[in-house]
């Protein structure tokens, strides 16, 4: 009797548990949260004063030589600071399925701020919603844009992440992925937020959206297992005024194009990234790059407008070991002008050229790190050497008459990553 007892109770236990476990939902019914992030502590020392965005936390290229009443050159001075602002913080939110579809969401911010006044303030670096299908996914919200693919993101320390070779800029988009075998196609059509063009207002996000079009993006992509290799297209259009300057309304605007292409190729001892660049009105990329005036009306002070070019390149090179890694960055960027001559500042406008610092003719860096990983803790150091050669534009802001001004930056790092 008392053994039918157990086995009758175990019976009655097992009944419940299993009625239990039907009434409680599974975790796929429910989002799953993952936080990620790092806290990262780094030294950097700048033999020169430099183009740069958060009090010299991200270098752009050297600043020109300016020269006092004896003939001394006032940006012939070196810099140093330490920072802990970069420290990250990720939320990562998966499921459940929605319309047949994987569902995702990501939100990520740091501590750099919008701009230089706003250092140590927590900022929006991605925000965006996911939803994946067999061969198709679209993505909403603010990510890298199309053109900073993220798979070839140079292997650097420094924030700039490979500026002004590499393209940088997150915006807000709408992004469809469709993909089939091997072959993977991108449409983007993205606006602007923090990283913006130039114009009569200076930097600001008014010019896109006065064009009333998004930046239109197209990409096509390989995707294989030791290689990665794509091409896109870039469209974007800029309104840079409403209103002339003699109060007639306006709606010149200035129509620019970029083309790119790229490529990724694993080893077992290696990992080299190549990414080259042709365009026009860059400069929200953290590239060089704007536009200028062509032509005035003399009467209602219309103006016409046209790009300047610039062809960058880079190649990155990294070892793969689990512990010590290596990385060799090489990057070049140079401007070819516009297409149509750029008229000279007159008394009606102040200035006829648009664009981040146009009378550089060419830019190049060669950088070297040196990475330690233990665990979650990773030490490094990187060497960047950058040198910018300033001279003089001719009417088409092609650059003559160059002089090379160098900086070295060291870089020391310690991360803590979870």
């Amino acid at each position: 009797m008392r053994r039918a007892l157990i086995i009758i109770s175990a019976m009655l236990f097992g009944l419940f548990e299993a009625s239990a476990q039907q009434a409680i939902p599974t975790i796929s019914d429910k989002p799953v949260l993952i936080w990620s992030g790092f806290v990262k502590a780094e030294a950097m020392y700048d033999t020169r004063q430099i183009v740069e965005a958060r009090e010299g936390y991200l270098l752009l290229y050297p600043k020109k030589a300016i020269l006092d009443k004896n003939g001394g050159d006032i940006n012939a001075h070196g810099s140093f600071n330490q920072y802990a602002m970069m420290a990250r913080l990720t939320a990562k939110i998966s499921g459940p399925d929605v319309l047949g579809a994987k569902a995702s969401a990501l939100i990520e911010g740091d501590f750099t701020g919008a701009s230089n006044s706003e250092n140590n303030s927590f900022r929006l670096r991605h925000a965006y919603l996911k939803l994946k299908w067999t061969h198709t996914s679209i993505t909403a919200g603010q990510y890298w844009h199309p053109l900073n693919v993220p798979e070839m993101l140079p292997n650097v320390l420094s924030l700039n992440t490979g500026a002004p070779f590499h393209p940088f800029s997150r915006q807000p988009q709408i992004r469809l992925d469709a993909s089939k075998g091997k072959i993977n196609a991108v449409l983007a059509m993205t606006a602007q937020r923090d990283y913006v063009n130039t114009g009569p207002a200076g930097a600001s996000t008014v010019y896109m959206r006065s064009a009333l079009i998004p930046n239109l993006h197209g990409q096509v992509q390989f995707v294989g297992e030791k290689l990665f290799t794509g091409i896109g297209v870039d469209y974007k259009r800029l309104m840079p005024r409403l209103v002339t300057d003699s109060g007639f309304k306006t709606n010149a605007s200035v129509n620019c194009l970029s083309y790119t292409a790229f490529m990724m190729m694993k080893t077992k001892p290696l990992i080299v990234k190549m990414q080259w660049l042709y365009g026009q009105g860059l400069n929200d990329h953290l590239l060089l790059g704007g536009y200028g005036i062509t032509t005035i009306d003399p009467l209602t002070n219309q103006h016409e407008y046209s790009p300047l070019n610039y062809l960058s390149g880079w190649v990155s090179i990294q070892t793969t070991g689990t512990k010590w890694q290596g990385s060799l960055f090489v990057g070049y960027t140079k401007g070819f002008g516009s297409n149509d001559e750029i008229i000279g500042a007159i008394d009606t406008i102040p200035i006829s050229i648009f664009a981040r610092d146009a009378d550089i003719a060419y830019v190049y860096r060669l950088s070297n790190m040196l990475s330690y990983t233990s665990g979650k803790l990773t030490v490094a150091a990187e060497v960047e050497v950058t040198a910018a050669a300033y001279g003089k534009p001719d009417t088409y802001y092609k650059i003559t008459d160059v002089s090379l001004v160098y900086n070295t930056r060291l870089i020391f790092s310690v991360g803590y990553f979870f």
